[in-house]
């Protein structure tokens, strides 16, 4: 179980090498990610821990995360890491696209918020 006040958010996840478009009226956002490790667990028992999962995030080819290690940055696996991403734009077809690529195993995310800054 990962250790969050929003544990629900946890409960699913997106993996692999995907992408999202997300349609968007003109104007700024704030997207936030959530992530997770849940899959690759702890150094201490043998498999995974930090550099076990390493992934790029882009928004319109803008480059967000390079090298994410989520348990390096959450300080272990089951623990909830959040990162935020103020003034996006979208594209010129009115879209957030955001990319996720992986460089060792498969990138992950657990939940995506879009928030409107005009709000």
């Amino acid at each position: 179980m990962v250790e969050s006040d929003e544990a629900g958010l946890y409960s699913g996840e997106r993996y692999g090498n995907f992408t999202y478009a997300i349609p968007v009226a003109e104007g700024d956002y704030t997207v936030t990610l959530r992530f997770a490790e849940t899959y690759f667990g702890s150094e201490n028992i043998g498999f995974g821990g930090a550099g076990s999962r390493l992934f790029d995030v882009y928004c319109n080819g803008v480059a967000l995360l390079r090298d994410f290690d989520i348990c390096k940055e959450a300080g272990g696996a089951n623990r909830a890491v959040t990162r935020s991403f103020r003034g996006l734009k979208p594209n010129g077809l009115g879209k957030l696209v955001l990319s996720f690529i992986p460089s060792k195993n498969y990138s992950l995310v657990n939940a995506i918020e879009v928030l409107d800054e005009s709000r």
